[in-house]
């Protein structure tokens, strides 16, 4: 029997229908003009009322599924990257499918996958032949410098078992590791974090006919849920052979999802450990840190004041599993010292830029903390805290926790930032609940985020989501978030300070797919610890596609035609703001070199003007703007790659032209080098201005052995005259001691361009950091 909606529900919905259109009359009585935000309403409450029609009515019953069962050990194994203890030989090893290049062809290399485990470890040992030895390629030392261009064996967990999200392992041919964090299935552009660490072993070796490698992850170091002294997780194990881009999988999984099909948790196998008990460790890891430097800051005067800055901090982080399904983290006096830089970027729009997070205490299982809306859009952005106007914020501490009971995943997370200059001491607080539902992949949840500093300021938001799977690969999401904010005098108006998402999407691409979507941003919703990039407006797109595999004698992979389009109208004014409509096509070859070729038609109703730059200014007024692209890069898997863009057409009332170079070189596995460069020209001829920017961002990085390595980042804006440099040696002789010394300086590239003169060095720091962990 179909489950049905509460009446309580279904009164809900009326009366906020009916509140909101009443509040649409009221106002459209002063302003005609917000007749059509009213018919926006309407189709806000029309479309969510089809998304509880649809959830209840073609959701489907969970399908039983085969567990496979893994061997238990009894004996012992070395860790030494050679798999030649006897105990190896009773296992036998995981039946792979070819996945790259053609999905269930003749396996090239031999290949034996083994998956065992004991009271403690899962243990993965692997022998790779390999008909030319000499091919073998592990370009680096380095830890999470993993490319295609490494040889590799991976195991990737699903370990709640939630069809959603897993962590991957993966090891190369000289012994370097990977690990990183998938969310969502592996869908979209965000699904990848390559910024968490998980604590494990891995040594390989190379052999006169090939390489072998063996992995030990402590069942300690996982997040799970027991039942009985019994788990079942999803997994997915996999050997790359880097010259050959050829990639065998367990199970059998098809290419039909792009280019991360073979780490998505709905297709793992799953399997089953009998007598597990999660030991719950207390990871403690406290941490010094010295540091030597200077800044500069404006006094009242015009002028730039030097202060001197020397600091010294202890602290601590602590890991801890307090049952078998909920998992904490605890920092007290937090640093992020040793995070990398962010990348600089030219921002050519009138929005606001997204940079993703990369402090390890917010990413682990950050997926359940994940209300996301369209493109990065989401009612909790973790870089809120701690972080504010790119000024970094001292936080006294916090707390995270995280997990999974039965079919319920489970987040709340509360920090305390210090008071900073202009800065008041704030408290930042996110609670989020999701539940699985009619299937595997289908969840609803909500999230509720608090901000307020103790002296008058406070900020709620709160939501209802939704991820369901309909049919066969067809998914609907829904959304519906408000906020309430202290300093918003404006009249209550719950559509005025809430947001709207729906969007319906078939993954497959394989084959004709496409993606619908609407979104309404009330002018007043600010979720005050969340990412948005613009208000008061709803918008309708997005695209189809065609895909296309080629024969498998064919060098040509896939062939991709996509149609994109979309327009976004001001909820206030009423009027079409933009609209754009593109044609794309993206073709990939066997080796993974790609040719992408665009044309898009964009339409902008500026309201107010915005600067583009310093000296350009671009006017309130309407603008059509036409563009072309085409993008071009060499193979993927070898040890030289070179990737061309160029972009031309109308921009604003100007002639914009745009190109860009990115090489990558591996010189050997001790040394590999990348850069990037990116010209913009836009000749305004009417106004007699030219906006002209080069940025540039040049990486060396170096391994003397998996323990020790240096990295050097070096970039130049010239658009905000900003040179920066970030160096960074890291000794890691087992996973949670770090040794860090890292120096940061930004300088001004012209500081003669005003008067008084900018200082060349703005600000240096140069750092000491080093953290030992305890399992205790």
């Amino acid at each position: 029997m179909s489950p049905k909606v509460s009446p309580n529900f279904c009164t809900f919905m009326n009366t906020f229908y009916e509140e909101a259109l009443k509040i649409r009359r009221d106002l459209a009585k002063e302003n005609p003009r917000t007749y059509l935000p009213d018919v926006a309403m309407t189709l806000n409450y029309l479309l969510f009322s089809l998304i509880v029609s649809l959830s209840w009515n073609f959701a489907k019953a969970q399908s039983i599924e085969d567990v496979f069962e893994l061997t238990r050990l009894e004996g012992k194994i070395t860790i030494d990257g050679k798999v030649d203890e006897e105990i190896w030989s009773t296992i036998e090893p995981l039946p792979l499918t070819m996945h790259w290049p053609n999905y269930k062809s003749q396996i090239t290399e031999e290949t034996e996958i083994k998956v065992a485990y004991d009271d403690d470890y899962i243990y993965i040992g692997a022998i790779c032949h390999d008909s030319n030895p000499s091919g073998i390629q592990g370009p680096t030392f380095q830890r999470d410098g993993i490319s295609q261009q490494n040889d590799q064996v991976t195991i990737l967990l699903d370990t709640y078992n939630d069809n959603e999200n897993t962590l991957a392992f993966i090891v190369t041919p000289t012994s370097s590791r990977a690990d990183l964090a998938v969310k969502n299935d592996a869908q979209g552009n965000d699904a990848i974090n390559l910024s968490w660490n998980s604590y494990w072993i891995a040594k390989s070796s190379i052999k006169e006919n090939g390489w072998q490698t063996e992995i030990r992850i402590p069942f300690g170091s996982l997040r799970f849920q027991a039942q009985n002294n019994k788990v079942e997780m999803g997994m997915i194990a996999y050997r790359y052979v880097a010259r050959k881009r050829e990639l065998n999988i367990f199970p059998a999984i098809p290419p039909d999802w792009g280019f991360w099909s073979f780490a998505k948790a709905s297709q793992a196998q799953t399997v089953s450990f009998e007598g597990i008990q999660n030991k719950r460790p207390w990871y403690t890891s406290p941490y010094v840190l010295a540091s030597t430097g200077h800044h500069h800051e404006d006094n009242e005067q015009g002028e730039y004041t030097k202060y001197e800055d020397q600091d010294f901090q202890v602290g601590l982080d602590v890991q801890h599993a307090f049952n078998d399904n909920l998992n904490a983290d605890f920092t007290i006096n937090t640093d992020f010292a040793q995070v990398e830089a962010d990348n600089q970027a030219v921002n050519l729009t009138r929005f606001s830029l997204f940079f993703p997070e990369k402090r390890r205490f917010f990413l682990e299982r950050a997926s359940t903390f994940d209300f996301k809306f369209d493109l990065n859009n989401n009612m909790f952005y973790s870089r809120r805290i701690g972080i504010n106007d790119g000024e970094l914020i001292p936080l006294y501490g916090g707390a995270r926790l995280v997990g999974r009971m039965d079919k319920w995943d489970i987040g709340a997370l509360n920090m305390q930032s210090k008071a900073e200059g202009e800065f008041n001491s704030e408290n930042f607080g996110v609670l989020r609940v999701r539940r699985n539902v009619f299937n595997p992949r289908s969840y609803i949840g909500g999230m509720f985020t608090s901000r307020f500093d103790g002296k008058g300021y406070s900020n709620f938001a709160y939501g209802l989501d939704g991820i369901i799977n309909v049919f066969k690969q067809d998914y609907l999401q829904f959304n519906f978030a408000q906020s309430q904010d202290s300093e918003d005098s404006a009249v209550i108006n719950g559509i005025d300070k809430a947001r709207i998402y729906l969007m319906w999407e078939n993954r497959i691409i394989n084959g004709f797919g496409y993606r619908f979507s609407y979104s309404n941003v009330g002018a007043n919703y600010n979720p005050g610890v969340g990412f948005e990039r613009r208000f008061d407006y709803s918008q309708f797109g997005d695209q189809l596609f065609y895909s296309w595999f080629a024969p498998e004698e064919s060098s040509l992979r896939q062939t991709t035609i996509t149609l994109n389009g979309g327009m976004s109208i001001g909820n206030t004014s009423g009027d079409l703001e933009t609209y754009t409509i593109g044609l794309q096509s993206d073709l990939e070859w066997d080796r993974n070199s790609r040719l992408s070729l665009g044309i898009l038609s964009f339409h902008d109703n500026v309201p107010e003007p915005f600067d583009l730059s310093d000296d350009i200014k671009i006017d309130s007024g309407s603008y059509s703007n036409t563009t072309g692209s085409v993008a071009y890069s060499t193979p993927a898997v070898s040890f030289f790659i070179l990737g061309i863009n160029a972009r031309g057409g109308t921009f604003y009332d100007g002639n914009l032209k745009s190109t860009g170079i990115e090489p990558q070189i591996v010189f050997s596995k001790y040394f590999q080098l990348s850069a990037f460069y990116q010209f913009t020209h836009i000749d305004f001829k009417e106004l007699d201005q030219t906006f002209i920017s080069h940025l540039t961002r040049l990486n060396l990085t170096g391994s003397v052995n998996v323990k020790l390595s240096l990295s050097a980042f070096v970039q130049f804006n010239s658009l905000d005259e900003i040179g920066a440099i970030n160096f960074r040696l890291r000794y890691n002789p087992v996973d949670g001691n770090d040794l860090y010394i890292v120096y940061n300086e930004a300088t001004n590239t012209d500081p003669t361009s005003i008067i008084p003169n900018l200082p060349v060095s703005d600000s240096r720091a140069f750092i000491v950091k080093y953290i030992h962990t305890f399992r205790l």
